[in-house]
């Protein structure tokens, strides 16, 4: 149902943001609680301020960050400023002396934070920013980019939503003696009632709506087993719960929504580099059907970093003259690194950086994407 697609997809549905919205999960609650409690294991927290599903991976990954933090100081101060926001009231407004005051009081590295130094100031815009766009922080009067270029005269006022009480997860257990980021996800599904089953179900289901695909790691991998025994009544689950198909093959299985016009971060989408991800995938399958390039016994591809700029280089020159012009005119490394980072992203490969290579996954011959046939033709009128 769309209630449950609009929660999988959205970080929460604010009240005061989206009303109407807000009602209709509020008045459908009965009618998709079952799905989130019993197959995903997640919570749901509906209060007069939003409603929110407490989605928690199957198994963490890198691309599941904060896109535009790129430093671990950007969630050091994330976390301080949730802390701050702790102790006040919804609407209640703050000024961004008070922030800064407030970090550079905190145990943050050796010494107090340095807002004369730029890379500092310039994380913190990023997190403020941040804070802005998930509605847990309006910006009353000023403008906080400002204080990027220097720290002296800026000043901006803000309001407190109330939505950040509920932005991290209450966790089950005590976190203060965990250390190992590996010993959240074995402590997480230990306090899942100790039955195995129901950890297995939780995890798999949590897998396949969170993850672009979920590979077999062997013929032991045990939530792939499940996925396959499982197969029929998973697929009739996605159905009716989310109008998704479930396709399953030897070492991987993933998710297809037909209708993806709710939905965000999918493949493909309307951005360019997601039409170059699939006139790639179109060549990388080409390659495999015509013998040039082997798969190993998991249908996977090896490629040198050297042979991957290489194929990306022959990707440009045949398909690159319809490129949008930011592409067609992108530096060759950047291609290659923003391609590559994508791809990645969406389980379509994987970046071996002890042996410099790149590792294709069976993601990559699922997808193919080409130009329409008027477009080669008109190619031919003009040579």
């Amino acid at each position: 149902m769309q209630e449950i697609r609009e929660l999988l997809n959205r970080r929460w549905v604010l009240k005061r943001k989206d009303p109407e919205l807000y009602f209709r999960l509020k008045d459908a609650y009965g009618a998709y609680q079952s799905f989130f409690k019993d197959k995903l294991g997640y919570a749901l927290i509906l209060n007069p301020i939003l409603v929110k599903a407490e989605k928690i991976p199957g198994r963490p990954s890198p691309w599941m960050g904060i896109g535009a933090f790129d430093t671990p100081l950007a969630y050091v101060f994330l976390c301080w400023l949730l802390m701050f926001l702790e102790e006040m009231e919804p609407e209640e407004q703050f000024v961004l002396a008070q922030v800064t005051d407030h970090l550079k009081s905190q145990p943050i590295g050796a010494e107090p934070v340095d807002w004369t130094v730029y890379s500092n100031r310039k994380t913190l815009i990023k997190v403020l920013h941040f804070l802005q766009e998930e509605e847990m922080i309006l910006v009353s009067d000023g403008d906080d980019s400002q204080f990027a270029g220097s720290e002296e005269a800026v000043e901006v006022l803000y309001e407190n939503t109330g939505a950040s009480k509920y932005f991290m997860r209450r966790f089950p257990f005590d976190i203060t003696g965990v250390k190992d980021p590996k010993a959240f996800e074995t402590l997480d599904w230990q306090s899942e009632e100790g039955d195995r089953g129901l950890v297995r179900r939780h995890r798999v289901y949590r897998r396949l709506v969170m993850e672009p695909v979920v590979y077999q790691e062997g013929p032991e991998d045990q939530d792939y087993l499940y996925i396959k025994n499982q197969r029929g009544l998973i697929a009739g689950d996605l159905e009716k719960a989310v109008q998704a198909e479930l396709h399953v093959h030897r070492n991987g299985a993933l998710v297809l929504f037909p209708d993806q016009n709710s939905l965000t971060d999918t493949l493909p989408n309307r951005k360019n580099i997601s039409d170059i991800t699939l006139q790639t995938c179109r060549e990388v399958r080409r390659k495999v059907e015509e013998g040039e390039w082997e798969r190993d016994r998991t249908d996977v591809v090896v490629l040198s970093k050297v042979q991957w700029r290489a194929f990306l280089g022959q990707v440009r020159e045949t398909y690159g003259e319809g490129w949008s012009k930011g592409y067609r005119e992108l530096g060759e490394s950047q291609l290659v690194a923003e391609l590559t980072r994508y791809m990645e992203e969406f389980g379509l490969l994987q970046v071996d950086e002890t042996h410099k290579e790149i590792r294709l996954l069976p993601g990559a011959a699922k997808l193919s994407g080409d130009y329409p046939k008027d477009y080669w033709q008109r190619g031919k009128d003009r040579t």
